[in-house]
């Protein structure tokens, strides 16, 4: 056809997100891409944080949060499959993150979860089984302290919910892989990150104020086994969606899931750089992981190293 000698790639390609052609993985990075291409950072960050304001998605209270460990470290958890083989009962008195349904693992209830992040918005939908879920959350970690999607609020008024814990939201913005735009300010809109994992609970620990943190259950095994779980436990019984990535509908072709797994170790790549700039320790405590950008440590060592050597500490923004 005509067009395609006569029109750019990229104006091809949004003629046909225009037109519904394009799978939602295609749309969601080609949209990205455009606005970080398009709109200086600092403008980006003006328009949301208005738009976020207009919302009514207060994040003012996240500076309670600020530098709150500042030097002490902090463990955070992935859902992959070599959490289930951890011994998690080591970090009873420790710093740790956890995210969406850690509370299926074995040992949960025996470590006394610190945080739990949820950024999915697919689970603040009004469903009995998303209710239900928050539900479980309630009562599995009635410690915890929760940063969450900020589709969340309106969930919480209708149902009741979390009435008891201390609730953090976040406001998203325009991911980007540019460290020189990055930052970890829960203050602002959030450029880092991908998922749960990347967007919310690694960049939490720094915010917090650990300059050393170690990773465990970040498998980034998804495309390892597409038809079988990519989690520490086999089914979910109340988001059967979330077995395999073939099972998951919100992504229905492959080549949608190598774009998100893509997209995800580009952020931790991302992640890697700017913790190094800031003088914060990344370590990775799981040998089967993918995540090769951070140093491998292992993990029972690093429980007993009380004061890490050489780990400096600086600002979290």
């Amino acid at each position: 056809m005509i067009s395609q000698w006569m029109l750019p790639p990229n104006f091809q390609m949004l003629l046909r997100i225009a037109r519904g052609l394009e799978p939602r993985a295609h749309r969601t990075r080609f949209i990205r891409d455009l606005v970080a291409w398009t709109t200086p950072p600092r403008i980006q960050s003006a328009l949301l944080s208005m738009a976020y304001r207009f919302a009514a998605n207060d994040v003012s209270n996240n500076i309670e949060l600020r530098d709150r460990h500042k030097g002490a470290r902090c463990f955070v958890f992935g859902n992959g499959p070599s959490l289930k083989d951890v011994d998690l009962r080591l970090l009873k008195n420790e710093i740790t993150i956890g995210a969406n349904s850690f509370y299926k693992h074995p040992q949960a209830a025996e470590m006394d979860l610190k945080y739990l992040c949820i950024g999915d918005a697919s689970f603040m939908e009004d469903t009995p089984q998303c209710v239900t879920w928050h539900r479980i959350i309630e009562e599995q970690h009635p410690k915890a302290v929760l940063m969450l999607n900020p589709d969340a609020r309106a969930l919480m008024r209708k149902y009741k919910l979390y009435e008891h814990h201390d609730v953090h939201f976040y406001r998203l913005g325009v991911s980007s892989n540019n460290p020189s735009v990055a930052h970890f300010d829960f203050l602002k809109p959030l450029v880092v990150g991908h998922n749960t994992g990347s967007r919310l609970a690694i960049p939490l620990g720094i915010y917090l104020g650990c300059p050393d943190i170690m990773l465990l259950g970040f498998d980034a095994n998804w495309m390892e086994n597409y038809r079988g779980s990519y989690h520490f436990y086999e089914k979910h019984e109340l988001f059967p969606e979330f077995d395999s990535q073939q099972a998951d509908t919100r992504w229905p072709r492959y080549a949608d899931q190598l774009i998100n797994a893509l997209r995800d170790f580009e952020a931790h790549a991302t992640l890697a750089e700017c913790a190094k700039t800031r003088g914060i320790r990344i370590t990775n405590g799981s040998p089967q992981s993918m995540l090769d950008m951070y140093p491998r440590l292992d993990y029972t060592e690093f429980v007993r190293q009380r004061r890490p050597p050489g780990v400096s500490s600086r600002s979290s923004s």
